[in-house]
């Protein structure tokens, strides 16, 4: 016996078809959409003596989160114009700086201070050079629509985002969100630079006993941390993450004369809080990495260690807001010595950039988890 099937038939057999896999497909986005992700908790390493990592209770670091961060920060679809980067000022192989005095933005236009290295973040108090941001997501909210960094408004970017083949899961993974908000941005950048820690310099080495420096590391050590050079007041040796101090902050360091506060041309800290007693003062920066990261201050003003060194040596400029170490000191010396500064020999300046130099990492800078990924 033979079934024979007629064009109806087979027309209502394949209406079938069509719609089961319709269904199928239809509960399986149903289901990815309502599909809960457990993102991986990221371990961080836990370098010898040094203070536990100030985690973020409203940030959890995973690594879902860091890859999208990491992809986010090395993406130009953040910009206007699709050139510029987070990477474009803050380069990985630069410790994350730039090696220009300051950085370009869109179309070219000129920042107005350095770009600061990104190094151990997570023990950073204050963000920027005039402290203005206390988190790390809230700092990564600033550089898009500022006009002279990427100059793109957030509704834009995110838009962008969203609209991306593999930007939409790739949040989903990392927070649990369908629509992407310039928060979560904020929030995957921070993550991947709460990553960036550096603990393997030969300082470090030296510390955890692993290496027996030079002589001429212990000679800059010494005028480092003692009266000599008077480096250790705003670079604090026992923050070891930093090396800066974690108490002030922030600062004037006799680099600029002023006869009143509203004379210097960069007011610094006190552009923000409106603070007269601020003004002209600007972040400790951190002295990790000092091999990668020129030039150096605020402005970028001194193309090399040297210059900076000799800045000190020839003493402060006194301005209003100065600090205050850095008056009593050089006073102190022209009574008692006759000079004005640190009037260090051509030997003890090469000690001290060479003890400077030993608290750079150069596995930090040749970190693969550090460069741009590979799409």
């Amino acid at each position: 016996m033979r079934f024979r099937i007629g064009n109806k038939g087979i027309s209502f057999f394949l209406l079938i078809i069509f719609f089961s896999i319709l269904i199928v497909f239809s509960c399986k986005k149903e289901s990815d959409d309502n599909f809960v992700f457990n993102p991986t908790p990221h371990l961080f390493p836990k370098p010898t003596d040094w203070r536990a990592i100030p985690l973020d209770a409203n940030n959890p670091v995973s690594e879902e989160g860091i890859a999208l961060g990491r992809k986010l920060f090395f993406d130009p679809i953040l910009s206007s114009d699709f050139t510029i980067s987070c990477a474009s000022c803050h380069k990985p192989e630069l410790s994350f700086s730039d090696d220009t005095r300051t950085s370009k933005g869109v179309d070219g236009q000129l920042g107005k201070r350095n770009s600061m290295p990104l190094i151990n973040l997570a023990w950073n108090k204050k963000l920027f050079w005039d402290v203005r941001s206390n988190t790390l997501p809230e700092q990564a909210l600033i550089p898009v629509p500022q006009h002279d960094e990427m100059n793109l408004d957030w509704a834009i970017a995110t838009d962008r985002l969203q609209k991306d083949a593999n930007y939409p899961m790739m949040f989903r993974k990392a927070f649990n969100e369908k629509t992407i908000t310039k928060e979560l941005v904020a929030k995957a950048i921070a993550q991947f630079e709460m990553t960036l820690i550096s603990y393997n310099s030969t300082y470090d080495k030296y510390v955890r006993g692993e290496v027996n420096p030079d002589p001429a590391f212990f000679r800059g050590l010494e005028i480092f941390r003692t009266e000599k050079g008077d480096c250790f007041h705003c670079h604090t040796l026992a923050a070891v993450e930093t090396f800066a101090d974690p108490v002030r902050v922030f600062t004037n360091n006799g680099m600029d004369l002023a006869s009143n506060a509203n004379d210097f041309l960069d007011l610094g800290v006190g552009k923000i809080n409106g603070l007269d007693a601020d003004k002209g003062k600007f972040k400790i920066p951190t002295l990790r990495n000092l091999a990668f990261t020129a030039p150096y201050m605020h402005d970028g003003r001194f193309a090399t260690l040297e210059d900076v060194i000799e800045s000190y040596n020839l003493g402060p400029k006194n301005s209003p807001t100065v600090d205050n170490i850095m008056i009593v000191k050089a006073n102190y010396r022209l009574e008692n010595y006759g000079h004005y500064g640190l009037a260090l020999s051509a030997q003890e300046k090469a000690d001290l950039k060479y003890f400077l130099l030993s608290m750079s990492d150069t596995s930090f800078v040749n970190n693969p988890d550090f460069k741009k990924p590979i799409e």
